[in-house]
């Protein structure tokens, strides 16, 4: 297939909803040169970008659908740790010679789609060319208001620290894909979360009202926690025990002995945040109405700065002699 003509069958039909994507009737999406578009007034424009290469962040068998939906959540996650309405996203998309069909491209459009409805955000633009192997960059844009943006750095001492929904289920998944763990002992669940996570978008939008500093869980809760810390110049409290796992990872670590793989395997794309003591019970009374979509789950709290980063209680007792987990958490190089 051309390059034209995959941009037109494939990809065009994807900037043709979206009601963030038109305030203003100057606005250009595919189609020209660039993008045009008019940012909403009182807001601030927030631009995150991911790329994601085969065999590196996906699983050579990794279905196109699965593939084009989580490039885009992990770039969704991003915008709603800021506290970002996502409003629109481009894409470069490289393809080696086996992906250039329509049987691959008509499953990876309609991933991108299936999540894109999801949030009402529209394609606007991008590049497709030949490659070696299949390597694919999201940038997403949101909009937020310049008094609302969530940051790393604003956590303070006496905060509560929460994480949303469950901790630790794409590194499990990961490592039964890899065959480094029995597929059997895996919820279908976990394995969905895996190759389809869902970005707390909702609950960033609620977050950016009460929290004080936020951060997406994508290298790992440890990792990702002590980025949050350093930035804000805290130390933080955690309760390992209060973690949440699924029963497949609470299994995992009961079978295997690894207490540290759910907090430092990464591709949870969940949200660590962190709230004061007044915020905190309001947003729990929330949870417990099932009004955020999501469980969260209170962790720690935010200390003075220590030596380390994080100071752990109820640490598991087979790494006793391990103050920290060997590994921080994923890393490129």
């Amino acid at each position: 297939m051309s390059e034209f003509s995959i941009i037109d069958e494939f990809f065009k039909p994807l900037g043709k909803f979206g009601s963030l994507l038109h305030p203003s009737s100057a606005d250009i999406g595919i189609g020209d040169d660039g993008a045009v578009m008019t940012c909403p007034k009182g807001m601030q424009l927030v631009i995150v970008t991911d790329t994601l290469v085969e065999g590196v962040h996906f699983p050579l068998e990794t279905q196109p659908y699965d593939i084009a939906w989580k490039a885009l959540a992990v770039n969704l996650s991003d915008l709603a740790a800021m506290g970002a309405q996502p409003a629109f996203y481009s894409l470069g998309l490289s393809l080696p010679q086996s992906c250039a069909n329509e049987a691959f491209l008509s499953s990876f459009s309609k991933g991108l789609k299936g999540l894109s409805s999801i949030f009402d955000v529209p394609l606007v633009g991008g590049d497709t060319t030949k490659s070696d192997r299949l390597t694919l960059t999201v940038t997403a844009h949101g909009w937020v208001e310049p008094s609302h943006v969530l940051r790393r750095s604003n956590a303070s001492v006496g905060d509560k620290i929460y994480v949303t929904g469950k901790i630790g289920d794409g590194a499990l998944a990961l490592q039964a894909v890899l065959g480094n763990y029995p597929v059997s002992g895996v919820d279908d669940l976990v394995f969905e979360k895996f190759y389809r996570p869902m970005p707390r978008v909702e609950l960033g939008l609620e977050l950016k009202k009460v929290a004080n500093a936020a951060i997406d869980i994508s290298d790992g809760l440890v990792a990702d926690l002590s980025h949050l810390l350093d930035s804000s110049n805290v130390s933080a409290e955690i309760d390992y025990k209060r973690i949440p796992f699924s029963s497949s990872v609470e299994k995992y670590i009961g079978v295997t002995g690894d207490a540290w793989l759910p907090i430092t395997g990464g591709d949870d794309y969940e949200l660590c945040f962190t709230l004061s003591d007044a915020e905190a019970t309001i947003l729990e009374d929330k949870a417990k109405s099932g009004l955020l979509g999501v469980s969260i789950s209170c962790i720690g709290k935010v200390i003075e700065k220590q030596e380390q980063p994080v100071v752990w209680l109820n640490r598991p007792l087979a790494d006793k002699e391990c103050s920290e987990p060997l590994v921080k958490g994923y890393e490129h190089f």
